[in-house]
């Protein structure tokens, strides 16, 4: 009965600090505290298998039962529900080594002793699990605190491995010891430079993504600033085209305003078409009779005939689009940036730039653009450029905020041709 009490209670800390540990890296599938009434099955379940199991098969089972308990309350995949098993149950083994192996080492005590002495072994049993619900806590609350949140589990393909390197090294070392094939005091060494070993590998692979993740930000916020700089120049060159034309209208009024009243009439009908034929330069080179894409559309076709690229539109009434203003500025802008960036580096008789845009049952945008040859495979762009992770940020940044609808995103090259097109279903976001 005591075996029984006592494995529910470890299990149960370890249940805990590894949901813990999830939740730092995971999104919960609810919020609900009905989740969590599956626990005491769990614990009960989990306790039977671990007595009645092999002890040799003990690290399996409990990684299992990690994996089974937090698919249950976070979303990810299987593969990577095994991988942080795997880290979690690593982290509390060499622990719990760590504190065993240093109090034999130091007290000169047999592990049987140790065994035989209830207080002492129940207190030890309590500080190795007591430290890594500790240890997840802290990391949960510093990860929560920057609410940062994992998006590339392959990060943590490597430390998946190393710890369960570590636990086999654990599994050598504890059977070598209880052959007598080695002293306390090495393995208690051996003990505290797997587990810091371990602990750090995570650390570091954790905090290369938090910082890869800021890097990310950063460059996303000087693409905000340079599309805010470009739009400030659009909006400038708009106006002024504007203030020209405010300037000439009250002379070509003046001027029609005589014909008329001299009843010059074909003279007048001759001066309306050459006013037609000399407004060569328009304010705003498309109107879809939408505030946001009209913004969008004139400001990127004011910059590409500013590098002599030729942008031909093809579009429709947009005012009845539901998409969210700011989500069609991150998508289209980026597209938009690209086509751009790809004429600049050809001749200017080949510059040229055809976008679509398109509402009918749902939106469909697209931009066809000459372009250097570029390889395309499984709809990314594959690059040779050093820093790869600037190249391609702004395909990234469009197909992030196209996941937010229910949408499709395709990329294509052919015959000098670069294509992007996505096609959204014109819902706003619930």
């Amino acid at each position: 009965m005591n075996t029984f009490l006592f494995t529910s209670l470890w299990l149960s800390i370890d249940l805990i600090y590894s949901h813990l540990f999830f939740d730092s890296f995971f999104p919960k599938r609810s919020h609900s505290f009905q989740r969590f009434l599956l626990f005491p099955l769990f614990v009960i379940a989990g306790t039977i298998l671990l007595i009645f199991s092999p002890s040799t098969i003990t690290p399996v089972v409990t990684i299992l039962l990690f994996s089974l308990a937090n698919w249950f309350l976070h979303t990810t995949s299987k593969v990577h529900l095994i991988f942080f098993s795997i880290i979690v149950y690593s982290i509390g083994c060499t622990i719990d080594n760590l504190v065993f192996t240093s109090f034999l080492a130091f007290s000169g005590w047999h592990y049987t002793t140790l065994q035989s002495s209830f207080p002492a072994y129940i207190f030890l049993s309590i500080f190795s699990h007591g430290l890594p619900l500790l240890f997840c806590f802290i990391l949960n609350r510093l990860r929560k605190r920057k609410n940062f949140e994992t998006s590339n589990w392959n990060w943590y393909f490597i430390p998946a491995v190393l710890s369960f390197m570590c636990i086999l090294m654990e599994l050598y070392l504890n059977n070598s010891f209880q052959h007598s094939q080695i002293d306390p005091f090495p393995l208690s060494v051996c003990a505290t430079f797997i587990a810091v070993f371990n602990i750090a590998s995570l650390l570091l692979v954790s905090w290369i993504e938090q910082t890869s993740h800021y890097r990310e930000e950063t460059l996303l916020l000087h693409a905000q600033i340079k599309a805010q700089s470009e739009g400030i120049e659009a909006l400038s060159l708009s106006n002024s085209a504007q203030r020209k034309l405010t300037h000439d209208f009250r002379a070509h009024l003046e001027t029609l305003d005589s014909l008329l009243e001299n009843q010059s009439f074909q003279e007048a009908a001759d001066y309306i078409t050459r006013l037609r034929a000399e407004q060569t330069e328009r304010i705003l080179l498309v109107n879809t009779h939408n505030s946001a894409m009209d913004a969008i559309l004139n400001q990127k076709a004011l910059i590409a005939k500013k590098h002599d690229i030729d942008v031909q539109f093809a579009v429709n009434d947009l005012s009845p689009l539901l998409i969210d203003a700011v989500d069609l500025t991150v998508i289209i802008s980026n597209l938009m940036d690209n086509a751009i960036e790809a004429c600049e580096k050809l001749p200017i008789h080949e510059r040229q730039i055809h976008v679509k845009a398109l509402l009918e049952d749902a939106f469909f945008f697209s931009i066809r653009n000459r372009s250097e040859p570029v390889q395309v495979c499984d709809n990314m762009v594959i690059t040779t450029k050093p820093n790869t992770l600037l190249h391609g940020y702004g395909l990234q940044n469009v197909r992030s905020t196209l996941n937010k609808y229910d949408s499709y995103f395709g990329i294509d090259y052919q015959n000098g041709w670069f294509l992007a097109y996505a096609e959204i279903q014109n819902t706003p976001l619930s």
